[in-house]
Formats: C-alpha cells, sequence, structure tokens
C-alpha cells in the first residue's frame, strides 16, 4: 500500500484518525495495514495524538449525523466496547511501540 499522502503531509500532520474500513477498531487481521502505516508515522518523525473513533452503534445523535444504519457491535455491551477500544489500543501500541 503506497502511503505517499502520509509523507507529503509530513509535519503539518496534526493528529491522526485510526479505525477500520468498517468503522470498527482497529484489529488484527483487520483489512487496514497498521503495521505499515505506523512505520509510515515513525518514518515522517510523528508523536502526535492518535485518535480512534469506532462508530459501531446506531442511535444517539453522533450515529444518526454519520448515518449509522445497522448495529456493527454485534449487540456489544458498554464494558465489551470499552474491552475492544482497550484491546486496539493495546495492538496498535505492539505494533507503533
Amino acid at each position: 500500500m503506497d502511503h505517499h499522502g502520509l509523507h507529503m503531509a509530513g509535519s503539518l500532520l496534526g493528529h491522526f484518525h485510526v479505525g477500520e474500513a468498517n468503522r470498527r477498531p482497529p484489529y488484527p487481521g483487520g483489512r487496514i495495514p497498521w503495521k505499515e502505516i505506523g512505520n509510515a508515522l515513525h518514518k515522517i518523525g510523528y508523536n502526535g495524538a492518535v485518535v480512534m473513533e469506532p462508530f459501531v452503534k446506531m442511535g444517539g445523535q453522533v450515529g444518526r449525523d454519520i448515518s449509522v444504519w445497522r448495529d456493527l457491535s454485534h449487540g456489544a455491551t458498554e464494558a465489551e466496547l470499552d474491552k475492544d477500544a482497550a484491546e486496539s489500543v493495546t495492538f496498535l501500541r505492539g505494533l507503533w511501540g
């Protein structure tokens, strides 16, 4: 995958949002090449914020605003969603250091 955009942004990159193609948090075996993205961020010297905004549940103002039309959490509880997010942070930290 070409990460030319990250290299072009370089020092102009202020913060970086992460999420899978299906709006879930990053996870091993997902569709996004997280290791390569981490390498590109490291190469440009990025040390800013990494923000994760998984949008997986319908309802509420945000769900309506971004048109979440089905439950991508498979019925997960709030505690399970928190666990998924924590596991995602651990996954990315393991790849990116």
